[in-house]
């Protein structure tokens, strides 16, 4: 596995069809990617390009672009199971008038609860971009959610963040060697509050809160309607 020669210069092309104001970001995952090819996540589909390719950089500075436009929270699609309804009725003494306002309001609650980690990304691209990291939009590197360049004497950064403490955590070790791995969730499963405190960036954790945060989302929403 092994990414092509000019790969940086590729990459500038490439997303300079889509969207010029992202460059450098995308040049500067892809300059990581070349460096630990491990490290980069395969594109879906029967005939999906090698990875380090030329079309494999193409078809990923669409996936980059297309990772960074806002999302609209969406209710599931699928067909909820009536004995669920059931159940309520018959267990918890829940009104059978009630019944399928639960359901309505149960299916938007999963809508939201769907799209708070992409919330929070979006949230945290907005300060740590300020502060030299570089959110991987798109789903472009393993397990991580964040990558800062290193300093001159210093190595790559990488950051995944969950939502939760009981977020199911992927396997980053294929690409610790020659980079700084952190992990950092937003909230707890067991107890109230919020995480922010122990935000692993000394610098960038002043500018984050959970009343950021909301105040974050609300504009953010706001603007899709």
């Amino acid at each position: 596995m092994i990414f092509i020669k000019n790969a940086e210069d590729v990459a500038r092309k490439a997303i300079r069809k889509f969207n010029p104001s992202i460059e450098d970001k995308f040049a500067v995952l892809i300059r990581f990617l070349a460096l630990y090819p491990t490290a980069a996540s395969g594109l879906r589909g029967k005939n999906a390009p090698a990875i380090g390719s030329e079309r494999y950089i193409l078809s990923a500075a669409l996936n980059y672009t297309n990772g960074r436009t806002p999302k609209r929270p969406e209710p599931p699609s699928t067909i909820p199971d009536e004995m669920v309804s059931f159940v309520l009725e018959h267990y918890f003494e829940i009104e059978s008038k009630s019944l399928e306002r639960i359901k309505t309001e149960h299916a938007l609650s999963m809508g939201a609860e769907n799209i708070v980690g992409n919330l929070l990304e979006h949230y945290l691209a907005s300060i740590l971009e300020l502060h030299g990291w570089i959110w991987r939009a798109g789903s472009l590197v393993k397990a991580v959610d964040f990558v800062k360049p290193p300093t001159e004497k210093g190595d790559w950064v990488l950051l995944q963040v969950k939502n939760r403490d009981n977020s199911e955590n992927s396997s980053s070790s294929a690409i610790r060697t020659g980079t700084t791995i952190h992990k950092w969730f937003r909230t707890f499963s067991r107890k109230p509050g919020s995480n922010w405190a122990t935000f692993p960036d000394a610098v960038a954790k002043n500018d984050l809160s959970e009343k950021g945060f909301r105040d974050f989302v609300k504009v953010y929403l706001e603007s899709l309607k």
